[in-house]
């Protein structure tokens, strides 16, 4: 079906408000800009690092093909990061009531969650559940989003990117929580048939659980207009069912898996793959130039089809074999501190977007916080780093290093450039034995994926 131009909006990225710079067309690729969304949060900063540490346990167990840790596991991890926060540190404001993780006292008064350490009773409960904290298990506080158009006539729709899954879904109109049916799932833009007249419902079932939720649903056709680009009969899921996480989300609608076909639960061509199919681009290639929230400048952009050589030094280029079970996880080289090369456990790196941190096998990490200056080891098993670190960590890939900025190493600092701030780089408490590289590293680097040939490209940013 051939729409007017007039239908045929221009995909923007979001930061709560539309970014209007435009599309970009040309040599058979299509260039979108991004930018990061920040949530606000008042979740103590530690606790929001545990949230991005339970994201990564579950993403590396599930590309081991391992069972994942369990929602109790994740709740346990967060009480016992809780419980190992200072005395002076023991009030915090909760997030929004949408984030509440269900406890025995839920109808008591929250409006500031205690942690109290010094509750020694035999019968104390966990400090997390003390004050039916808002907490949930599996959120994300960082997104990469996008806006497309579905349906007929064409409306638009956030979507999260998400280079770790291969499925692309939105919310239906009959969508409501996995744990409660009584509750939709939120203020979003949904899906059906009727709002559009060209949605055609195949019922067939579908479901995934990513390392920040899980969602389910049906698989149907309808019109994907991506870039400017429309994908008549496109096939991906509507969600009847997502997690507090997705519904709790006050800006994104759905979710576009853009790692390699063959993670997709759907079993359907990735929108990217649909691209390729339609002639529009050469290549199922995703190149990123991830921005940097705190730097106010719009260079965040996705290409799809090529690489944007505007976004990187090309002397630095490197393309990389990844090993072959869905995801990108290339041979990791070395990594150095400040010029000194560290002997590690890990060998491979799984490659995502979406885990804002570093996260390094413990041995590992533990060797690389050693060469850090005022780098300690929290209680926690965590690491703390000065807010101020110049620290030069570099990761080595096909023979050549990409450093990490060094406002990168920090999470979170909240605008301090003294004491001691949440490391950057996470540790493992399992024994697994690869790193799962987030934006931390990603950041400082061009990084693209290519479907096809089950390479990355990686090059200095720019």
């Amino acid at each position: 079906m051939q729409f007017p131009a007039s239908l045929l909006a221009t995909i923007t990225l979001a930061l709560l408000s539309v970014d209007a710079r435009p599309v970009k067309r040309s040599n058979g690729m299509i260039t979108l800009p991004i930018r990061k969304l920040q949530r606000d949060s008042n979740l103590h900063v530690e606790l929001r690092h545990q949230q991005h540490m339970n994201r990564a346990e579950r993403l590396v167990a599930r590309a081991a093909g391992l069972p994942g840790p369990s929602d109790a596991q994740l709740s346990a991890n967060l009480e016992r990061r809780a419980s190992f926060l200072s005395p002076s540190e023991k009030r915090f404001n909760r997030p929004s009531s949408d984030y509440l993780l269900p406890s025995e006292d839920s109808d008591s008064d929250i409006s500031n969650l205690a942690v109290e350490n010094d509750d020694t009773s035999s019968n104390s409960r966990p400090v997390l559940a003390q004050k039916s904290s808002d907490v949930q298990p599996e959120g994300n506080d960082a997104s990469y989003v996008a806006t497309v158009q579905l349906g007929t006539p064409s409306r638009d729709f956030v979507i999260i990117l998400d280079s770790g899954s291969g499925d692309f879904w939105v919310e239906s109109d009959v969508c409501v929580l996995d744990t409660d049916n009584s509750q939709g799932c939120g203020n979003h833009s949904f899906l059906s048939e009727a709002s559009s007249s060209s949605f055609v419902n195949t019922h067939k079932d579908w479901s995934i659980t990513y390392g920040s939720g899980a969602a389910a649903g049906e698989l149907v056709t309808d019109t994907l207009v991506l870039g400017g680009m429309v994908l008549g009969n496109h096939t991906f899921g509507v969600a009847h069912n997502v997690s507090q996480s997705f519904a709790s989300d006050r800006i994104a609608d759905g979710l576009m898996g853009l790692g390699r076909g063959a993670l997709s639960n759907q079993n359907t061509p990735t929108p990217v793959q649909s691209l390729v199919n339609a002639g529009f681009i050469k290549q199922a290639i995703t190149s990123y130039r991830l921005p940097r929230i705190h730097d106010n400048v719009d260079v965040g952009e996705v290409t799809f089809g090529g690489l944007d050589n505007t976004k990187f030094d090309p002397s630095t280029l490197v393309t990389v074999n990844c090993t072959d079970n869905g995801f990108y996880i290339p041979v990791l080289d070395g990594i150095t501190v400040n010029g000194a090369s560290l002997t590690l456990l890990g060998t491979h790196a799984i490659m995502d977007t979406g885990t804002s941190l570093l996260v390094a096998p413990k041995q590992d990490a533990a060797a690389i916080h050693a060469k850090i200056p005022g780098a300690k080891l929290q209680n926690s098993g965590q690491y703390s780093v000065p807010c101020n670190t110049a620290a030069s960590v570099a990761l080595k890939f096909g023979g050549k290093e990409f450093a990490i900025n060094p406002k990168d190493l920090v999470f979170a600092s909240g605008g301090r450039t003294t004491g001691d701030c949440s490391s950057g780089i996470g540790a493992f408490t399992d024994d697994t034995a690869r790193f799962l590289v987030g934006d931390t590293f990603l950041k400082a680097v061009y990084f693209s994926t290519n479907d096809g040939e089950n390479t990355i490209t990686l090059a200095k940013a720019i």
